[in-house]
C-alpha cells in the first residue's frame, strides 16, 4: 500500500503475470499441459509423426504429409489435486500468519482445441489451429497464510494459428504459421491493514517522539487532561518507561492492534499479441523422419483496471494526516494546538483505517504490464520400426529466462488527494526464471486395422530456480508424465482419439521474501518505520511452505477426413 495499505503481489501475467499456473495445472511455467489428444497419448513425443492437423502446433511442416481435407476437434480435461503445508509464513514484522489454503486448485478444468488442414496440391497444404497455449486458475481461502501474496488468479488465452506447408520433394518439407493470441488475466489479493497501520503509526511517533514520550509519562498523563481536558489513551500511556526505538514500536503496535480485517485488491487486464512459428521435416526413408520447429515469443501489453475494497476493515486509529505543528512555544516544549492533539488522543476523533485508505491512498485506476511469452525450440524424431510398432521422441527447449521480473505499473489519478503527495508504486514479483526443457519418449502399437495404441513418458523441468523464487501465485515444480492413448477408426474417414496422462509434480518448497512493505515503500536503513522514498506495491513478509501436486489429464478428440 502506499501509506496505509498496499497492493498485494499480483501478476497480471502471462505469464504468472502474473503470477499462475496456476502453474500447477499447466506444463512448464505457464504452458497449458496439452494441445492435442493424439500428442498427449505419447506424452507429446510425436512432433515428427504428423498424425493429424494438430501438427500445426508441434511442427507445421508436418502438414505436408496430410492428404485431402482433415479436421480434428478435441477437449482436454484436467483433474488436479494439490495440497499446501505452511511452514512458518510471517508478515513484514515477523509475526506468524496462519490460515488453511483450502482446495486452491479447481476440481476440474477443460480446454478445447480445433485443427483444420486442406491439401491444395501435392506441394502445398494449408491449415488452421485454434488452441489454448497458456492457462491458470488458483483460488485460495481468503484467510490463508499466503493471502498477502495472492488469494485468487485466473489466466485465459486463445491462439489462432493459420499455417502453410510446402513439400519440396519426398525428403524435405517446411511449414510456417502466424499467431494471433488473446490473453486475459484477473487476480485478487489481501492488503495487510494492520501492518500498514503499524508502520504509519511508527512513522508518526518518530516524527513527534519527544511530545509522545512526554504524553506517556506520569507528568503528561496528569498535565494533558488538566490543560486539554483529554485523557492520554492506553495505547500511549502503557509504553511509559520505554525509550527510543522500543518506545516507537510499542506505541505503533498498540495502535495497530485496534485494526481488524484486511483490504482487498483486484487487477484485471487483457491484450492481443502476435507471433509466428516455423518447422522443417526431413524424411530420409519412408519409415523415418526428423523435425525441428520454432515458435516465437509473443509480446503482450496487458491493460486494464485496478480496484480496491476496504469494506471488511474495522477499528479506529488516529488519522495519519494529523499535524501537531504550531501551538504555544513554552521554550522547553511547544504545546500543540488543542484540536490537533484531540485528533491524536481522543478515540472519538479517530478514523477507520479502511475509510482513510480508500479516500486518500488507493483510488480505482488503470494499470498495465508488459509480458513476453517464451519462445520454444523443438527437435523431434519418428521411426516406424515395423508394421506394428513406431518409436518417437521430442526435446523442447523453452526460453523462460525472459521472465526475470513481473512488474505492473499503476496509473495515477489526476485530482485524487494522495496522502502526503505519495502516489502508488509499481507492483513487482521477482522471478529470475531459468530456461527449461522437456524430453519425451513415446511409442505406437498397431493392435488391429482399426485400433492404434499409444504410450509415452516425459520429464518437464520447471523454470523456477529455487524456493526463494517460488511465489504463491506461481508454485511451479518439475513434472513427470506417464501417458496412454488410443485411436479407434469408427468409419473409414472418421476416428476417435482418447488419452489419459498422470502428471506428478516434484515437491515445491517455497521461501519467498517480499521486498516491499504494507505502507507502500521499500524500508529504509532505519527499519520498517523509515520511508526510503522508493515506492512499491506489496505487503512485505515471508511466504514459507511446501506444495505437493498431481494431475490427471483426460483427452477426447474426433477426427474426420473429407
Amino acid at each position: 500500500m502506499t501509506m496505509l495499505f498496499r497492493r498485494w503481489p499480483s501478476r497480471v501475467m502471462v505469464g504468472s503475470l502474473l503470477v499462475l499456473p496456476v502453474a500447477q495445472v499447466q506444463a512448464s511455467g505457464y504452458h497449458f499441459g496439452s494441445q492435442s489428444v493424439a500428442a498427449q497419448g505419447s506424452a507429446h513425443a510425436n512432433g515428427a509423426e504428423a498424425a493429424d492437423p494438430s501438427t500445426i502446433f508441434y511442427n507445421p511442416a508436418g502438414l505436408a504429409r496430410l492428404k485431402g481435407t482433415q479436421v480434428t476437434s478435441g477437449l482436454s480435461i484436467l483433474l488436479p489435486d494439490g495440497d499446501y503445508e505452511d511452514k512458518g509464513s510471517r508478515d513484514v514484522f515477523g509475526n506468524p500468519v496462519s490460515g488453511d489454503a483450502g482446495e486452491f486448485l479447481p476440481d476440474a478444468a477443460a480446454a478445447p482445441n480445433f485443427y483444420f488442414s486442406h491439401e491444395i496440391n501435392d506441394r502445398v497444404t494449408i491449415g488452421l489451429g485454434i488452441f489454448t497455449p497458456f492457462g491458470a486458475k488458483l483460488d485460495y481461502k481468503e484467510d490463508w497464510a499466503g493471502r498477502y501474496g495472492i488469494q485468487s488468479a485466473s489466466l485465459e488465452t486463445v491462439t489462432f494459428n493459420p499455417s502453410i506447408a510446402f513439400r519440396f520433394n519426398e525428403h524435405h518439407s517446411i511449414g510456417f504459421g502466424v499467431s494471433a493470441q488473446y490473453i486475459k488475466s484477473v487476480q485478487r489479493g489481501a492488503a495487510d491493514v494492520k501492518g500498514a497501520s503499524r508502520q504509519l503509526a511508527g512513522q508518526f511517533v518518530t516524527a513527534n517522539q519527544e511530545l509522545t514520550e512526554l504524553a506517556a509519562s506520569p507528568l503528561g498523563q496528569f498535565a494533558i487532561p488538566l490543560l486539554y481536558g483529554i485523557n492520554v489513551p492506553s495505547e500511549i500511556s502503557s509504553c511509559d518507561g520505554q525509550a527510543d526505538d522500543a518506545f516507537v514500536d510499542c506505541v505503533a503496535k498498540n495502535f495497530a492492534d485496534n485494526v481488524q480485517g484486511d483490504g482487498y485488491f483486484r487487477v484485471k487486464g487483457d491484450d492481443w499479441g502476435f507471433g509466428w512459428n516455423i518447422g522443417y521435416m526431413w524424411e530420409p526413408t519412408d519409415s523415418t523422419r526428423f523435425g525441428v520447429s520454432y515458435r516465437s515469443n509473443i509480446r503482450h501489453t496487458l491493460e486494464g483496471e485496478t480496484k480496491w475494497s476496504f469494506a471488511g476493515v474495522s477499528g479506529s486509529v488516529p488519522s495519519p494526516d494529523t499535524d501537531l505543528s504550531g501551538g504555544i512555544d513554552l521554550g522547553i516544549i511547544t504545546l500543540p494546538p488543542a484540536d490537533a492533539l484531540g485528533q491524536v488522543l481522543d478515540p472519538d476523533n479517530w478514523v477507520n483505517p479502511g475509510d482513510f485508505a480508500g479516500s486518500r491512498l488507493h483510488p480505482n485506476s488503470k494499470g498495465k504490464t508488459a509480458i513476453d511469452t517464451p519462445e520454444m525450440l523443438s527437435f523431434n524424431a519418428f521411426h516406424q520400426l515395423n508394421d506394428k510398432v513406431a518409436l518417437m521422441a521430442d526435446l523442447t527447449f523453452t526460453r523462460h529466462s525472459r521472465l526475470d521480473e513481473v512488474r505492473i505499473g499503476i496509473d495515477q489519478v489526476a485530482g485524487y488527494p494522495y496522502f502526503n503527495g505519495v502516489t502508488e508504486g509499481d507492483l513487482s514479483v521477482k522471478q529470475d526464471w531459468k530456461d527449461s526443457y522437456k524430453i519425451s519418449l513415446g511409442m505406437n502399437y498397431q493392435y488391429s486395422d482399426d485400433l492404434l495404441l499409444r504410450t509415452g513418458v516425459a520429464y518437464d523441468r520447471s523454470p523456477v530456480n529455487s524456493p526463494q523464487l517460488r511465489h504463491p501465485a506461481f508454485p511451479d515444480a518439475d513434472r513427470y508424465w506417464l501417458s496412454f492413448g488410443a485411436n479407434y477408426k469408427v468409419m473409414r474417414d472418421t476416428s476417435l482419439d482418447f488419452a489419459y496422462s498422470y502428471v506428478q509434480f516434484s515437491s515445491g518448497k517455497m521461501d519467498y521474501q517480499d521486498g516491499c512493505s504494507p505502507a507502500g515503500w521499500v524500508p529504509g536503513a532505519g527499519g520498517l518505520y523509515q520511508d526510503s522514498g522508493v515506492r512499491c506495491t506489496g505487503n512485505g513478509g515471508n511466504y514459507t511452505g511446501e506444495y505437493n501436486t498431481h494431475i490427471h489429464f483426460i483427452g477426447l478428440a474426433l477426427n474426420h477426413t473429407f
